[in-house]
């Protein structure tokens, strides 16, 4: 195998340049970034796959200015796994993205966590998982080790003695077998050769099908939480040559020191803190060294990312940092839309992608990539994506990786932790801005380098020392101390790196009064607080940084243990305060920036992460001129700042959510026009028009269920369908929503004699004013099952769909009648492709909620206020707000929203887009496209299926939305009030202001 150190100096087209980029090389391309550079979403393939439905979705992405995406496996998939003809759709995939210029990514798992290959690798190599994973105290045998309290400590007694007071039974246990993970258990990846396995297995399938495309229009693979979390509760991680290996390491026996994992007694410390130690290395050797050295032979980039969130518990995987460095495209993911800055969030925590920035500074990684957005809920809005994409891009994240975009929403795969930038979404027209905002933004971010000269080490091996099967409270303890403090830097503006004593140990080393870790040199190293041990290559380095005259900061204890052993190490306190000098007159408790060294000066970035605070300060920055890069228009220009004893001053204000992308030039340049002083006046227009622009819909996700003769009232959709798969022997439900198809063995199932299916019956109250001409019911994948509506059969004609194309429509309006009614889906044998899902009522109606759901009346005209208090509870597409206007062609005019709730509005001048709102200050200038005399001025919003689809019903967490999310709810339908929906449209009317 390479050398550790081999890693930093790997050939890769993701490794830094030796050159600094200058300012016109930033430029020339800002405007319209490489395709490298654009949004790359994860292309869900989740149901069955076709050439037609792959070129849907990539025509979809042009469309948007998506230039590139991630085939990923997902649950529901039907097309099998890694077969013929899955390859012969990679190759047409990657065929058609060539064609449009994009680049198509690979994901190396049907699902996840990475390393089973869908069930191939347990499947073709048992001893994969079979040999346990886990270490488990049992009460009583057998015992694959017993242990027997001594007076020093502990003897081992295997086969020599019986269970009993004093003794420790450790029993052996291997990952339970999951539909999950196709069947089988998840693998064992510290066993030398199963990562090659699965390399093998899921590669080689790739490589002949793309050929020389592999490692061009194919540049990379991703890998999704691969884990070393034992099974069981209270268990402690096992391989089978674990002792050995432990031993090797540190001299001792292992086996024998058992129960210190457990019990604070003796050298526990030492004992806890080398046990991670030796999984880690063991998961460096084991997964990540093959399969880096796998991509570099291949010339392909790696990416994906472990489970960062679990930090400082290394029960995941010891220290994510380390796995980062033989990563050429180091990655994390941010999922959910819930801003919290503590040790274990996900938005909001510094740490996760400081550690990523980091390590790619460290390494010289030109490109870091999140996954993002997943879990949000698809009420996610334009500005809570800008809001979030800029807060991990200004901390160092510049490839943006979407999660999901569904090919299919049919069954249990609109619950798969929406959002989903797809055609199902009601704003889909409209993400190009956001897709062409973040490909200028990547672009930027990944020119010149980010050069910080504080090296800050995480108290990583001090938390090690508590952590285990019975956590001491000190472990979280650490990890709060230390989060608080690199947060705090962070608002403070302090430039730092932060250090993995793994990597430090391969590539750490003092120069002068310096410290260095690969491509980066410090000029201040900190102990920061929490910090209680260093590992042996640490201290070494620390001892000659001091000798040297070195400046070290230490925040942690004074006597501090060196491998888990104690007071090995004496460093001095020293509580200096770090400031960043270049920032005064701070406002705003949510301001970030980066700043990136040029040939020619210096590039920044500012994102103020608050929805509700204007962010400002007064920044001193090196130059003699500043150029502002238009991030929504692609467009350069001088921005002021002023001199100040020979300083360049910038005096910065930033919007809630908003944010400024500035070049710092080393040369003089065109001063910026001062913004002349304009008088807004508003104007009045004619009386506002408001019109529903799609049909209205309702969704009925109660039935009666008529399964086994035996007929169940008025029962929740995912309750009925969760019975009529347990009752055709599935035993964990919907097998695309609980489990991963091994081969065909789902499909395979698809076997139901006539007569096995099953009856479900929807009812709804119709009002008799209600017109019912063109009222449509959809019931998703129409093919299987015959409709009746009032005992009458409705027909489907093909090709007719709402929403999904899955979801299919047919014409009910004849067939309804005033009062109730019911429509009956019925299965005259069983599929397993069956998934009883809710039904939908699209039409011109109203819904008013009443004492059992809704009841459909006549439409009522609309106004300002929220949407579903109008009859459109369920409503999430788009809702025009125009009035006319006397304008005269030339002027300067913008429109202003109040009040108002949407994912993004669209406004529009006499029928031509002029643009969207979707962030602070919630404006829009309008001026170019106005004529001399009347002008219809209109304010478009668009809603989100949140309302359409759900959550609707138990305990809603707000910014998390997955599977879980969907599946409670009363055991009777409630009343349409008790239904969660959100509050969208103009609650007052927008305005149009004149400038002059």
């Amino acid at each position: 195998m390479k050398s550790a150190a081999a890693i930093l100096f790997a050939c890769s087209m993701w490794a830094g340049a030796q050159a600094l980029d200058g300012s016109a090389q930033v430029i020339a391309k800002f405007a319209k970034p490489p395709a490298a550079y654009s949004t790359l979403p994860f292309f869900v393939w989740n149901g069955e796959l076709s050439e037609k439905e792959i070129d849907r979705v990539i025509s979809d992405y042009a469309s948007q200015n998506v230039q590139g995406f991630f085939i990923h496996p997902r649950p529901g998939l039907i097309t099998p796994y890694l077969t013929e003809r899955w390859f012969q759709l990679i190759r047409y995939t990657v065929d058609q993205a060539k064609k449009r210029g994009m680049v198509v990514w690979l994901y190396d798992e049907n699902s996840y966590p990475s390393g089973f290959a869908g069930g191939h690798v347990p499947a073709e190599m048992p001893e994969s998982y079979n040999q346990g994973q886990a270490l488990v105290v049992r009460e009583s045998g057998p015992c694959f080790i017993l242990l027997r309290r001594t007076a020093g400590g502990f003897e081992d007694v295997t086969g020599k003695a019986q269970p009993g007071p004093g003794t420790y039974c450790f029993g052996v246990e291997q990952y339970p077998a999951r539909g999950w993970n196709a069947g089988f258990p998840y693998v064992d990846l510290l066993k030398p050769g199963v990562t090659q396995k699965f390399i093998d297995v899921t590669m080689r399938g790739y490589e002949k099908a793309l050929g020389a495309d592999f490692g061009g229009i194919v540049p990379g693979i991703f890998t999704d939480e691969p884990n070393i979390n034992p099974p069981g509760r209270q268990s402690i991680k096992y391989t089978p040559d674990l002792f050995e290996q432990f031993h090797q390491r540190w001299g001792y026996d292992l086996k024998v020191n058992l129960p210190l994992l457990y019990e604070e007694t003796g050298d526990w410390k030492t004992l806890r803190h080398n046990y991670y130690a030796t999984l880690l290395d063991l998961f460096i050797e084991r997964w990540s060294k093959p399969w880096h050295e796998y991509t570099e032979k291949k010339k392909v980039a790696w990416t994906g990312h472990y489970w960062e969130h679990g930090w400082p518990n290394p029960i995941e995987g010891p220290d994510n940092m380390a796995m980062y460095a033989w990563h050429q495209v180091p990655a994390i993911d941010m999922l959910f839309n819930q801003f919290n800055e503590g040790v274990n969030a996900q938005f909001g925590n510094v740490r996760s992608v400081k550690e990523l920035a980091s390590v790619a500074n460290q390494f010289g990684r030109k490109r870091t990539l999140s996954e993002t957005y997943g879990g949000g809920g698809w009420e996610l809005r334009f500005e809570d994506m800008k809001r979030l994409g800029d807060w991990q891009a200004v901390l160092g994240v510049n490839m943006v990786n979407q999660h999901l975009s569904f090919q299919t929403i049919a069954g249990a795969r609109k619950y798969d932790y929406p959002q989903s930038f797809t055609y199902h979404t009601p704003w889909w027209s409209q993400y190009h801005v956001q897709a062409t905002y973040f490909q200028r933004l990547s672009w930027a971010l990944a020119q010149g380098e980010q050069v910080n000269h504080i090296l800050i080490f995480e108290p990583t091996t001090s938390a090690w020392m508590y952590a285990g099967p019975k956590a001491n409270a000190r472990m979280k303890e650490i990890g709060a101390e230390f989060q608080t403090y690199i947060t705090d830097l962070e608002h403070r503006q302090v430039e730092y790196d932060l250090a993995s004593e793994n990597i430090v140990k391969d590539h750490g080393k003092v120069a002068g009064k310096t410290f260095v870790v690969g491509k980066r040199t410090y000029d201040v190293v900190v102990l920061p607080p929490g910090t209680e041990n260093v590992d042996a290559a640490t201290a070494k380095l620390l001892t000659q940084y001091l000798s040297a005259g070195g400046k070290l900061i230490s925040l942690g204890a004074e006597s501090l243990s060196v491998d888990g052993k104690p007071g090995a190490l004496i460093v001095k306190r020293n509580a200096e305060t770090l400031e960043n000098p270049q920032f005064s007159q701070k406002t705003g408790d949510l301001l970030f920036h980066q700043r990136r060294k040029l040939a020619d000066g210096e590039l920044w970035f500012f994102a103020n992460s608050s929805l509700e605070q204007t962010a400002s300060a007064k920044v001193k920055l090196t130059g003699r001129s500043l150029v502002k890069l238009d991030l929504l228009t692609g467009a350069t220009a001088p921005y002021p700042a002023s001199m100040e004893n020979g300083a360049m001053v910038l005096n910065l204000e930033l919007a809630p959510a908003g944010s400024l992308l500035l070049i710092a030039k080393n040369s003089a340049g065109p001063a910026a026009r001062p913004a002349a002083a304009k008088q807004e006046t508003v104007l009045a227009g004619g009386a506002l028009e408001v019109l529903r622009t799609l049909p209205n819909s309702v969704r009925i996700d109660y039935c009666d269920l008529k399964l086994n003769g035996q007929t169940e009232k008025d029962v929740y959709f995912y309750l009925a369908q969760d019975k009529v798969f347990k009752a055709h022997g599935f035993k964990d439900g919907n097998p695309w929503n609980t489990a991963v198809q091994f081969k065909s063995n789902t499909l395979d199932r698809d076997r139901f004699e006539p007569g096995t299916g099953f009856e479900a019956t929807y009812w709804f109250d119709v009002d008799g004013g209600l017109k019912t001409a063109g009222l449509q019911a959809v019931v998703e994948r129409p093919a299987l099952y015959e409709v009746t509506v009032n005992g009458a059969p409705a027909t489907h004609k093909p090709g007719e769909w709402w929403l999904d194309v899955d979801f299919g429509s047919y014409d009910i309006g004849a067939l309804v009648k005033p009062g109730r009614n019911s429509i009956t889906v019925t299965a005259r044998k069983m599929s397993v492709h069956a998934e009883l899902e809710p039904i939908y009522l699209v039409g011109d109606f109203s819904a008013i909620p009443a004492e059992r759901g809704f009841k459909l009346a006549a439409p009522s005209a609309l106004k300002t206020g929220a949407w579903k208090t109008q009859g459109l509870p369920f409503y999430g597409h788009t809702v025009s707000y125009a009035k006319t206007y006397k304008l005269r062609q030339g002027g300067s005019y913008k429109v202003k929203l109040g009040q108002w709730a949407g994912t993004v509005a669209e406004v529009k001048v006499n029928g031509k887009s002029a643009g969207i709102i979707g962030a602070q200050p919630y404006e829009l200038e309008v001026g170019s496209l106005v004529k001399s005399g009347e002008n219809k001025v209109e304010v478009v919003v668009y809603g989100s299926l949140k309302n359409t689809l759900g959550p609707h019903h138990g305990k809603i967490n707000r910014g998390i939305t997955g599977p879980f999310s969907f599946r409670n709810a009363p055991a009777r339908m409630p009343a349409g009030r008790e239904y969660d929906q959100l509050d969208y449209g103009l609650m007052e009317e927008f305005q149009l202001a004149e400038l002059k």
